[in-house]
């Protein structure tokens, strides 16, 4: 018996605590609030810095992005751009390696269009990305088309469209 007693002699104890504390906070204070200048400027010129470094971190990770995405561009797009000439120039003169030349572009160019997707991510830039997904399905479009063998008016039709936008990649990768 002396157990509970002494629990609810320390429940009742417990709860006398509880009230006190409630009481001493439940008494308003009086005055008027009144802001601190110093604290309140220094507060605004820490969000100002943490804003203006978090924007800045975005835009160095953007043009670091973008950067490399046009870094690919610029050294794949040649080898595949030659490959798809010399695949050209032997079917025109109707040489016998016409289909090991053609094998090579398109490697190659699936090899460009890879490359290009590879340095894509969400960081690049939309001016930037755009015409480089543009150009990288125009890489692999025209890789189809060899693949099929598609006929001279479908493959010329898709070199204007494939030149424009290859065009189009290579401006908008000017600033980087």
């Amino acid at each position: 018996m002396r157990r509970l007693e002494r629990a609810g002699l320390a429940a009742a104890a417990a709860a006398l605590v509880a009230g006190g504390f409630i009481t001493a906070c439940s008494s308003t204070v009086s005055g008027t609030a009144e802001v601190n200048q110093g604290e309140l400027q220094l507060y605004k010129s820490e969000v100002t810095s943490s804003s203006a470094a978090a924007s800045s971190s975005r835009a160095a990770a953007a043009a670091a992005a973008a950067t490399d995405v046009c870094e690919a561009l610029r050294d794949h797009n040649n080898p595949a751009v030659d490959a798809f000439n010399a695949y050209i120039d032997a079917s025109d003169s109707k040489a016998p390696d016409v289909e090991p030349k053609k094998g090579a572009a398109i490697t190659a160019l699936r090899d460009t269009a890879s490359k290009i997707d590879d340095e894509l991510n969400p960081d690049v830039p939309n001016e930037v990305s755009t015409p480089m997904r543009t150009y990288r399905d125009n890489l692999n479009n025209l890789a189809d088309l060899l693949e099929r063998n598609a006929s001279v008016e479908e493959v010329n039709g898709q070199i204007d469209t494939f030149n424009a936008d290859k065009d189009a990649a290579f401006d908008a990768c000017e600033p980087y």
